[in-house]
């Protein structure tokens, strides 16, 4: 039952390698023009390297076969113009064919790079969770750069020993067919072997992507998080956490080499024994008259040929099962579902602003046994303020993402405007949404890409005012560059004000129908909060408004507040309804922060 299984699981990997081998010409395809040039290119230069070898493998020959003479000497010299002609003529074509493999392959790889990251970047949030930030990067960096070493180097190699291999083989068989017969026995070992090791090769090297991609996340969330490694002075456990990701990728490279070895060791002494035999062979043959100086000197170039061709091969063969373990994750992502790219169909409508969620339940995909919504009802009109109230884990950010589609609810369902969210364009629905987080986290570009990221064919004139309306007109003209300021990684250059205006002037710009505020003034001082609170009074006029609130001072105006507690709606009303209801988790909560 087992060797059955392991049987299975090898048919299992020839088609998945051959899917994967067969993943490099899908890219390669669109630039066949430049591709299948120079693979000819490549054939051309491979044959004139054999007819090189041949040619000065005959003179060579003729020479130690005694030929002298004024006639001899007018040969070598032609022969030896000859031999320079080819050199020429090989070099010409060499610096083409290389020109174009590298067009080819590297049109390909950056073809694949936007695929690849187009890819990442749609993935749902769902999928997103259950990866790590480090690993995916690691993804479009690491693997994608093994795939180019392959494209670039190693199947250019590979075919080119391969046409340089089957030449010779033609020529010697021509010459001598007992002794070529003898030579070639010593191959089908070789073939065998290859797809032995191979396939160890190959699983090792997908293991060692894996552990490398381990440590490029310890890389990731060490410099996202570099202040508070170096507050809580952890640089130590960040490196031992590092190490010990590197240690497992090492260890496993080295047991990956072992095979390698193990095979480049095997070819070394099975072509220096067959070297041996065949010599042997030869000199008898020399002796008994079978074979002239001239054939054996050039059946000697030409087999050295082989033979060069053959030690390349298992180098060859390991680099390209290490790729094909980098493509096989990069293939992943791109198996992975992702969100429908609708931007150039999405209709360009405007909501009211009119929400309901109706019995609405949620758990994680990660967590599917945890409740995260309980049978959660909202009803907004078009431009009311919602509040949204609770203890940390009660649910609020969750209903939010579920307005947005970042999930799907697991029962229940959610209307804008009387339309099922699930029906709705997802460019149209998101495009009519605009959230403001607790914690901005800005690109690291100007102050001027940060804002008209809400708007990104927006003029000079929307941007400015826009900034104005959020406040942040005024810092921002006091900065040395202005709005060409660059704000830093993730807008480390400016204060948590400073980017919770800039984020406002973001959503102002975006116009959106529905605004989402997550906290977004509970970690700034009071002069900030003032600046901060008079901008998004300004954003909320005329929008449908839902707002995330621990501090119940920032939720006193809004049409209907709803106390939430255990992913539960617990109590719904205004300030003063949710006041007059003694014992409430409400009336706790207002003594505690507004007495």
């Amino acid at each position: 039952m087992k060797q059955k299984e392991e049987r299975s699981s090898k048919k299992l990997w020839d088609k998945a390698a051959w899917k994967d081998a067969g993943f490099f010409l899908t890219y390669l395809r669109p630039h066949y023009k430049v591709f299948i040039p120079a693979l000819i290119a490549l054939a051309i230069t491979g044959g004139m390297t054999i007819l090189f070898i041949k040619e000065l493998t005959a003179l060579v020959g003729k020479g130690i076969g005694g030929a002298t003479g004024a006639e001899w000497l007018a040969e070598l010299n032609d022969k030896a113009w000859f031999l320079v002609a080819i050199v020429s003529t090989q070099a010409f074509i060499a610096f083409w064919r290389i020109l174009l493999f590298a067009k080819a392959s590297e049109r390909a790889l950056a073809a694949l790079r936007r695929d690849t990251f187009s890819r990442i970047i749609r993935l749902p949030m769902s999928t997103l969770n259950k990866r790590r930030v480090g690993e995916l990067a690691s993804r479009l960096a690491n693997d994608v750069e093994a795939m180019r070493e392959t494209l670039v180097g190693t199947i250019p190699m590979l075919i080119r020993h391969s046409v340089m291999l089957v030449l010779c083989l033609i020529l010697i068989l021509q010459m001598s067919v007992k002794l070529s017969l003898f030579m070639i026995g010593t191959i089908p070992v070789v073939i065998v072997l290859i797809a032995f090791f191979g396939a160890r090769i190959r699983k090792l090297t997908r293991l060692a992507q894996d552990n490398l991609a381990a440590s490029q996340v310890v890389v990731d969330e060490s410099l996202q998080s570099i202040i508070s490694v170096k507050a809580f002075r952890n640089e130590a456990y960040e490196m031992a956490r590092y190490d010990k990701n590197l240690g497992e990728y090492l260890s496993t490279v080295i047991r990956a080499a072992i095979p390698r070895a193990l095979f480049i060791a095997f070819i070394i002494f099975a072509f220096s024994s067959a070297l041996i035999l065949v010599t042997w062979f030869a000199m008898r043959m020399l002796n008994n008259g079978a074979i002239s100086n001239e054939e054996l000197t050039q059946f000697a170039g030409l087999t050295g040929m082989i033979a060069a061709s053959f030690l390349q091969f298992p180098e060859l063969i390991a680099q390209l099962q290490r790729s094909l373990g980098a493509t096989e994750r990069v293939r992943e992502i791109l198996r992975d579902d992702i969100e429908v790219d609708d931007t150039a169909d999405a209709p360009k409508t405007r909501f009211k602003g009119e929400i309901e969620m109706n019995g609405v339940s949620f758990a994680y995909p990660t967590r599917p046994d945890s409740i995260v919504l309980h049978d959660f009802d909202l009803k907004a009109k078009a431009g009311q303020r919602i509040a949204l109230v609770g203890p940390s884990g009660s649910g609020k950010s969750t209903s939010v993402s579920l307005l947005f589609r970042f999930y799907e609810p697991t029962s229940g369902e959610i209307l804008i405007d009387g339309k099922p969210v699930s029906d709705m364009s997802l460019t149209t629905l998101r495009r009519n949404l605009a959230l403001v987080p607790q914690e901005v986290l800005l690109f690291g570009g100007s102050i001027r890409e940060n804002i008209s990221y809400g708007k990104p064919d927006a003029t000079e004139e929307e941007i400015i005012k826009a900034a104005k309306k959020a406040n942040a007109h005024e810092f921002i003209e006091g900065l040395s560059d202005g709005y060409e300021t660059l704000v830093g990684d993730r807008g480390a250059q400016l204060s948590g004000g400073q980017r919770q205006r800039i984020a406002i002037a973001r959503a102002i710009l975006a116009d959106p129908a529905i605004l989402i505020l997550d906290e977004a003034t509970s970690s700034l001082d009071a002069e900030s909060e003032r600046l901060v609170q008079g901008a998004l009074d300004k954003l909320m006029e005329n929008r449908t408004s839902i707002i995330i609130a621990h501090r119940l001072s920032t939720v006193r105006r809004c049409d209907q507040i709803l106390v939430m507690s255990g992913g539960a709606i617990l109590e719904r009303g205004t300030h003063e309804e949710l006041l007059a209801k003694s014992g409430g988790l409400y009336e706790t909560l207002a003594k505690l922060q507004l007495e």
